[in-house]
Parts: C-alpha cells; structure tokens; sequence
C-alpha cells in the first residue's frame, strides 16, 4: 500500500501558456515516481473552483505540485493556506513570470524543476494573508498595478530589470496621489501616495524591482511607500537597485513589518500576486513560515 503522505499530486493547468510543459508532463510524472510512492495528475477544469480540487487531491496525497503559471499558482496557495493541515508544496513553472517558483530557487524549464522536487530539499516560507486570501510575492496598489501591463516584452528580454524601470517612469507620468491610512506596529502614515507595494518574496513579473534580498522565511515583510509620481525619485529608486539600499528620501518610505492595516480613499483596486480581484481597505499578515514547500538549488 502506497504512503499517503509521501504520494504527490500534480495540478496541471492545461490551458497554461508554456507548451512545454504539456510535452513533458509523462517525463516528468516519471522523474517524480522515482522518489515519490505514487505520483498522479489531476487537471483544472473550467468552471470547477480551484479549491475543489485541490481538496480532492489533499485526499489523495501529502505533497501538492502546481504546474502552471503565476495565476494558477496562486489559487493553489489559497487553496492550501487556509487548511489545518496544509500539505507539502512544490511547483512546475508553466507562466511567463512564474515568481514565486524562481524565489524558491527553481530552474525554469519543467523536466528540470521536476528533478529539483525529485531532491526532495524542503523548506518552510512566509505566507502573506490579505483579509481573508493569501499570497506569496506581493500585495500592491496604485501604480504597481499597471506598471507590470505596461512592460515592453521586448524591451524586457533585452534590457531585464532595467525595463520595469522604463515602464514605471512612463507610468508614473499618468498617475493622481490617492489618500492613504497606514496603521502597523511598525510605521504610520496618513497622506498622499502614488504607490504602496508589500513584498513578501523578491520577484514581479519575472524580475527583481524593489527587494531583490527579500526574505521567505523572516516573518516581516519589506514594504515601499512612494508618496509623489515622480521620476526623480524612480531614479532614486533604480540607483539604489544596484547598491542592494534603498535609501530614505524625501518622496518614499520603506520599513519592515509583520502586519498593516490599509485604508485608501478612493478605494483602491489591489494587484496580489497579479491577480486583481480584490479592493482596500486590506488587513495584512505575515505568517511566519506557514508553508513547507519543495525548493532549488539556490539557498534563500
């Protein structure tokens, strides 16, 4: 008889935009069959909520892989999160951006993060909880949720970093202050601001733009607050990206904390791990290590 806890149970998305990954699906189920007692694969269907299968699945094993993109992933964690006893988690990136996989130090190309799992190194990271819902990279309003649509993808593969740079002084050139509430153990703040964005892990759309030392596993989260639209302090900004310090300066702040109660006025559509589903006000909580999850070859 199998061991439950040691069968996984991949979650394919097949509608994810990496084809390969679809290619490699069978070699892959073989690869994890080699360390795991069984490995089986359920797939997300339209129209059935991610959390019913996901459920299903957690009867069926111990360890939960997401294959898919940043979208799918997501839905997974909040799937996952809430649960008394959450399982294992690992992931085969199958999106454009895939962050969360590249913070837990995973190789990109499926066949590959599939043997990482197969390694079986497990650690436990911080989740973010906004409300009632969970994340894993960040929480963010105001300008951070359109500089990520605005990114040339080919200005992205040729210039890297330096490209999200581009699009958030494009950006910042088209965006009104909102008035912001910040309530946290840590910091407080009542005013105008262009941006609020609180990052658990180090990626955003694939790149590094604000906490490239983020860390998964400290409890606090590394949070950035930009007061006024203006490219001086972007510049500020990108200059401080290549000494690894954001320095204090008159148009941001930036501090850590483990939780912050947010208030916006007008309301403010926020971008949680890319998706856009949810509006302020936001209670947000950092929970400590509350996932072990299945990570690369790079320590955090």
């Amino acid at each position: 008889m199998n061991n439950q806890r040691d069968h996984a149970v991949i979650i394919h998305n097949p509608k994810a935009g990496n084809k390969l990954l679809h290619e490699q699906l069978p070699e892959i189920q073989r690869i994890l069959q080699e360390s795991f007692s069984a490995v089986t694969i359920k797939e997300t269907i339209k129209g059935v909520p991610c959390k019913q299968i996901v459920e299903e699945a957690c009867s069926d094993g111990g360890t939960i892989i997401g294959a898919g993109g940043d979208g799918t992933i997501y839905n997974i964690i909040n799937a996952i999160a809430g649960m008394e006893e959450r399982p294992l988690f690992g992931i085969l990136p199958g999106g454009t951006c895939n962050d969360f996989s590249r913070a837990l130090g995973m190789q990109q190309n499926p066949l590959e993060a599939a043997r990482q799992i197969a390694e079986k190194r497990l650690r436990k990271v911080d989740a973010g909880k906004n409300n009632d819902h969970y994340f894993m990279n960040f929480w963010g309003i105001g300008l951070i949720t359109s500089v990520s649509e605005n990114i040339d993808p080919e200005l992205k593969d040729k210039f890297g970093r330096l490209s999200y740079y581009w699009s958030a002084a494009q950006t910042l050139q088209q965006w009104e202050p909102f008035h912001l509430n910040i309530n946290s153990p840590d910091f407080q703040y009542s005013g105008d601001a262009t941006m609020l964005m609180i990052a658990n892990g180090p990626f955003t759309g694939g790149i590094k733009p604000f906490f490239p030392n983020a860390d998964l596993q400290d409890g606090k989260f590394d949070v950035l607050l930009i007061k006024e639209p203006s490219l001086k302090i972007a510049w500020e900004i990108i200059q401080s990206r290549f000494t690894e310090n954001l320095p204090e300066g008159e148009g941001f702040f930036s501090f850590q904390t483990d939780q912050l109660k947010i208030d916006a006025e007008p309301v403010q559509h926020i971008d949680c791990d890319g998706e856009k589903e949810y509006k302020t006000p936001s209670m947000i909580t950092c929970l400590k290590q509350h996932l072990e999850v299945y990570t690369g070859d790079v320590p955090f």
